[in-house]
């Protein structure tokens, strides 16, 4: 399943330029959902390695993806995959820098679906939520309180953990 996985990289670098509508209408999201369900555990950690390589517009477009709950006609497959795609995006929120992963707030529940994460990667999105609340915009976009609420909920869940 190796081969998916570049598959993926090319379709993103093809249309990475286009608008949000583009991505969020069930095109491009959907296209990334359809692929994705092909992949077996190993894709799974081969792609988590390779986006490494990724720039974080790239790393973006792949992280809206998998969080992607706007494409109602394909549902009963979004369930298939959800825990490997919901660890992906804890560990992509919680690598990426912390402007884009800022980007990502909105979509923070999504890290708690599937599988509960273990005890090391949700130290490191806790590390990301705190370096967010120095982020410069985070009082025009988010209250305090939205910012404290996840943080607080983070930290519920890696007393869960030990």
């Amino acid at each position: 399943m190796f081969k998916r996985k570049s598959e993926l990289y090319n379709y993103i670098q093809k249309y990475k330029d286009y608008d949000s509508d583009f991505w969020s209408s069930g095109h491009g999201n959907l296209e990334i959902l359809s692929m994705l369900l092909k992949f077996t555990d190993n894709s799974w950690e081969l792609l988590k390695n390779e986006i490494a390589e990724w720039n974080s517009n790239e790393i973006e477009i792949l992280a809206n993806a998998l969080c992607d709950n706007e494409s109602w006609y394909y549902q009963e497959s979004l369930e298939i995959n959800l825990p490997q795609r919901s660890h992906l995006f804890a560990y992509i929120f919680a690598t990426i820098e912390t402007n884009v992963a800022f980007d990502l707030l909105d979509d923070f529940e999504f890290i708690f679906k599937g599988k509960p994460k273990e005890k090391n990667l949700l130290e490191m999105i806790k590390i990301q939520i705190e370096n967010i609340k120095l982020h410069p915009s985070v009082n025009l976009f988010y209250p305090k309180d939205r910012i404290n609420t996840i943080e607080k909920e983070i930290i519920e869940k890696i007393k869960a953990s030990s």
